[in-house]
């Protein structure tokens, strides 16, 4: 039976004497897969941690309502850095609690649309919290745009209302162990969404089924909850519940899911695309139109391991030159990147870094020495001679520090890669001479590429 618990506070202090019998009894009851929530920092932490230590259990970060008051610039900045483990399938749990108000209104909803930014930004589904704001929340998730990652409403208590409309957003729900109890409306609101939009969860150590009802809550316990769905459909068996509700989840968090086009060949070179996440938003980027590059869909469905992409790679002696270059900006994966690029130069590949130069300012250290030990090659989009042009052009999500940050990039990597290139864009009313003479000042070789048109 392909159970999975995908709403579960493991890190919880209660656990902490029993946890890894808690888990062993989780997979041997059969449980296929658990996802780990985070509500803090140092939770989103311990999540990722467990995560790590096993390998069916996945993790989100997230700041809850309840923690929306902590939220500051310096913690979101650690936040995002969490989310891009390879084992984060989720940001969250995060959105609105008008029931306990433990943090204020205001920062609620600042909290909320920021981690909501951070999830679009990073392409992750959100895991949505709301008690006594179901109106506000969903006002949220559409004037920001969430429907582009979607997500899951957790431990669903709103109304018809509020499922049609989140469906038309492209969210699901989720129910635990408060379906089985007496007098509840959430079979009724499951019966309502129906199985194609119902994922389960146990929200443990809370919310024990009835059977245990003011009890310590565990994952093996979410059969209860495959029983009662049952119940409500009842032309399904548990074993129909748990198998639908686990393609749900895997769908939704994209979990074993093909991630999408890694490697791809053009003129002879292989190019490898490693991720989507950009610190630009350029005008020109044909992204912005059509993931399509010579009949390659370079949209992943998640970011692909170290192991993936060297599966993907397979033979490199056909190749003049192995180029990561994908719809997205590498160094937002340095770890990956660099051991992959470990990996092609001991089999002697000549390699190239196609970036847009703010790796250092993306990983907030200089990154060129790392590089120079397999780099033979870099592309650096610079684009524009000047920061007014660069920041009108180039959106970059650092205005005040990309162009210097670009600008100090390509100094730096001059005289440790053996070849550095800048490239501009013909972009009509862009002065290219002035980019060329710039290009000339930096020391560095320069390429104009047409706008529109792919090439190596």
């Amino acid at each position: 039976m392909k159970l999975f618990d995908t709403h579960a506070h493991l890190d919880f202090p209660q656990y902490d004497n029993i946890r890894n019998e808690i888990i062993k009894e989780s997979f041997d009851s059969g449980l296929v897969g658990i996802i780990n929530i985070g509500v803090d920092m140092e939770s989103s932490e311990k999540s990722i941690q467990l995560a790590d230590n096993y390998e069916n259990i996945r993790a989100t970060v997230g700041f809850h309502p309840h923690d929306a008051s902590k939220l500051g610039k310096n913690n979101f900045d650690r936040l995002e850095r969490l989310a891009k483990s390879d084992k984060v399938v989720a940001i969250g749990e995060t959105g609105l609690d008008f029931y306990r108000d433990l943090s204020p209104r205001k920062e609620q909803y600042e909290a909320f649309e920021m981690q909501i930014e951070l999830a679009k930004r990073l392409n992750l589904p959100l895991v949505i919290h709301i008690r006594n704001a179901y109106d506000e929340a969903i006002e949220v998730l559409e004037s920001t745009g969430a429907g582009a990652v979607g997500g899951v409403l957790h431990c669903f208590a709103g109304e018809e209302k509020h499922i049609d409309k989140a469906k038309e957003l492209g969210f699901i729900f989720s129910f635990n162990g408060t379906i089985t109890y007496k007098n509840s409306n959430a079979p009724r609101m499951a019966a309502y969404a129906g199985l194609d939009s119902i994922i389960i969860e146990t929200d443990c150590p809370y919310l024990a089924p009835q059977a245990y009802r003011g009890k310590l809550n565990k994952p093996s316990y979410i059969i209860y909850v495959a029983d009662k769905l049952s119940e409500i459909f009842n032309r399904y068996s548990p074993e129909d519940i748990a198998r639908i509700t686990y393609d749900n989840a895997t769908e939704l968090f994209k979990i074993d899911a093909d991630a999408g086009t890694i490697a791809y060949e053009i003129k002879g070179n292989l190019y490898l695309n490693i991720t989507n996440r950009c610190s630009n938003n350029c005008f020109f980027c044909a992204r912005n139109n059509d993931y399509t590059v010579r009949g390659n869909n370079l949209r992943l469905n998640r970011e692909p391991s170290a192991e993936e992409i060297k599966n993907a790679i397979g033979d490199i002696s056909g190749y003049e030159e192995v180029v990561f270059c994908g719809y997205g900006e590498p160094t937002y994966r340095m770890e990956t990147l660099l051991e992959v690029a470990r990996h092609l130069k001991s089999k002697g590949a000549q390699l190239r870094l196609n970036t847009n130069g703010q790796g250092s300012l993306i990983n907030d250290r200089n990154i060129i020495d790392d590089l120079a030990k397999y780099f033979d090659r870099i592309s650096i989009s610079l684009n524009a001679p000047t920061e007014e042009q660069y920041n009108r052009i180039c959106k970059p999500e650092s205005p005040e520090k990309a162009f210097d940050a670009v600008v100090e990039f390509i100094r730096d990597c001059c005289g440790k890669i053996p070849e550095v290139v800048v490239s501009v864009v013909d972009i009509p009313k862009l002065d290219i001479g002035e980019c060329q003479r710039f290009a000339n000042e930096l020391g560095v070789g320069f390429r104009l590429r047409p706008l529109n048109k792919i090439s190596s």
